[in-house]
């Protein structure tokens, strides 16, 4: 009788054990949950309609298994038969985090994520694929993820989301080596580019809207002996002088007034970093060797400098902070290559020379300026061995 009772007993502890088990470690199971869309069967896109909505989501709360469990939601885009091989996600990549579980996706999203896509091509018609990501338990080693039971498919011809570029070719020769000018948005018409220009007769190519200079059309100068109208299959402009140069174009309609400018420019720093005459200019060396602006100069750690072009007060900072054509124009964002803080505040528009103030130091530093990408520049700062 002992015995049997204590048979009982041990076998109600291994019940209970067992249910509790379960209960501090829920599994959690793919139970599906479906996705919607507003009808999109087909759409071509333009950066005019960046701000049309191209399709709504929305979709089911996804079923884990467990319950009152919280998942978050990434909406997802990959090429039509792909299996999402290469997929891009909407929303900069974050979680959506709409109570109701929904997304607007709207034609320049869609543009730049397709632009993303190994199989992109500019003006050329792809299907796409979306769908959603549910995870649970995200970024941790466990994380739970399910994909929505269903996508939605799209066909989509996109537009290229590079600026629109412009060439500057003695030969009539494009290639990826012939200097090119840019402009500072898709949507815009002042085309820039700094360049090296060797002596001879140079007319401005304008490629399609996807970049290609096959067919492209010839500007050239309007023969009024002004230097700066452009007219369609006009005359060349001739470059006397090897140098460097700033050229710019605006091309606002095949109607409208046709501009142009070949100016030679040099380009300098200055600055509170500097050891001494603070406002005087300091010249930076063009190597034709590999397209770069050079200066190595004794500059006060902590400080900040400039870049200014000579007679055009063109200057290149952190912002800008004023109009383009004033002497204060701050010029387009830089990129700064190496990483470096300083605690003291900068005078506007300086960038910032490693290290701090205190106490006062000064560095021997190699200066680099690069503009071979038009609208795109970048610099670096390195102190000397």
């Amino acid at each position: 009788m002992k015995n049997i009772l204590k048979t009982i007993i041990l076998a109600f502890c291994l019940i209970v054990i067992g249910s509790c088990s379960e209960e501090a470690d829920p599994k959690v199971s793919a139970n599906g949950f479906a996705l919607r869309a507003t009808a999109t069967p087909s759409v071509v896109l333009t950066p005019q309609t960046d701000a049309n909505l191209i399709t709504t989501l929305s979709w089911d709360k996804s079923n884990n298994g467990v319950g009152a469990s919280v998942a978050t939601y990434k909406v997802e885009v990959a090429e039509s038969g792909t299996n999402f091989a290469g997929a891009v996600t909407a929303n900069a990549g974050n979680n959506v985090t709409t109570a109701d579980r929904s997304y607007e996706l709207k034609a320049g999203e869609l543009n730049t994520l397709v632009n993303q896509l190994p199989g992109y091509q500019c003006g050329v018609a792809m299907d796409i694929d979306i769908r959603v990501k549910s995870s649970l338990g995200a970024g941790m080693y466990n994380e739970f993820v399910q994909y929505s039971t269903n996508v939605i498919t799209i066909n989509v011809t996109p537009y290229s989301s590079l600026l629109p570029t412009m060439a500057l070719s003695a030969t009539g020769v494009i290639d990826a080596s012939t200097p090119k000018m840019a402009t500072s948005g898709i949507l815009n018409t002042d085309y820039e580019g700094y360049m090296y220009l060797t002596p001879g007769t140079y007319k401005f190519y304008k490629p399609d809207a996807c970049g290609d200079y096959t067919s492209a059309q010839v500007y050239g100068d309007d023969g009024s002996g002004a230097f700066s109208n452009l007219v369609v299959n006009g005359a060349g402009y001739v470059v006397a002088t090897a140098g460097y140069y700033l050229v710019r174009a605006n091309l606002p309609d095949a109607s409208g007034d046709l501009t142009y400018s070949v100016r030679p420019i040099v380009w300098n720093i200055f600055g509170t970093g500097k050891t001494v005459l603070q406002l005087a200019n300091v010249p930076m060396t063009y190597d034709p060797a590999d397209g770069l602006l050079k200066v190595t100069v004794t500059l006060k750690n902590g400080y900040g400098w400039k870049f200014r072009a000579t007679g055009n007060q063109i200057l290149l900072g952190k912002y800008v902070a004023a109009s383009a054509g004033t002497s204060d124009f701050g010029g387009p964002l830089l990129s700064y290559v190496p990483n470096t803080t300083t605690l003291a505040s900068l005078p506007a528009n300086e960038l910032a020379i490693p290290g701090l103030r205190n106490p006062p130091t000064t560095t021997s530093y190699d200066i680099v300026l690069d503009l071979r990408k038009p609208r795109d520049y970048t610099y670096s700062i390195t102190a000397t061995p």
